[in-house]
């Protein structure tokens, strides 16, 4: 399973900031079960995430609530298709996605990234976009509402 933490660079462009193969370790006492930690908050709610640079999603989740969503992308019609979600987009929320199925390009400031299915990818408001794979993909996302730049 591979973790991709996003962030910002020095200039405040989105891009990957950690990536790691993840395996899970076995918990003690547990027999048969193993558990990875891949993020946790130390504060609730959480603080608030560094300015976009691209274009403040609209839907507003007050900080501290949580959404969860199964979204399904079709699979784009050409290479460079443009849609409403490859455009650079950001919200007031950390993000928690998980790639269920198929494949997509994490659409940064750097660049595009591919995802594909198990990949985990942790967004704090981070500046993104998601062009997907010929054979489209699904997506399960967490929310957690964050205030808003200050």
């Amino acid at each position: 399973m591979r973790l991709l933490i996003l962030g910002v660079d020095a200039n405040g462009r989105s891009c990957i900031v950690e990536e790691t193969e993840v395996a899970p370790s076995a918990v003690p006492g547990v027999a048969g079960t193993s558990v990875a930690k891949l993020f946790s908050t130390s504060e609730s709610p959480p603080p608030p995430c560094p300015p976009g640079l691209g274009k403040l999603s609209a839907g507003v989740l007050p900080p501290g609530l949580v959404q969860w969503f199964v979204v399904n992308h079709e699979p784009r019609r050409s290479p460079n298709e443009h849609t409403a979600g490859t455009g650079l987009h950001y919200r007031n929320a950390i993000d928690f996605v998980v790639v269920l199925e198929g494949g997509a390009d994490m659409l940064l400031w750097d660049g595009p990234h591919p995802v594909r299915a198990g990949d985990c990818i942790v967004m704090a408001g981070t500046d993104h976009g998601l062009r997907p794979g010929p054979e489209g993909c699904r997506l399960m996302s967490f929310a957690i509402g964050t205030p808003p730049p200050a």
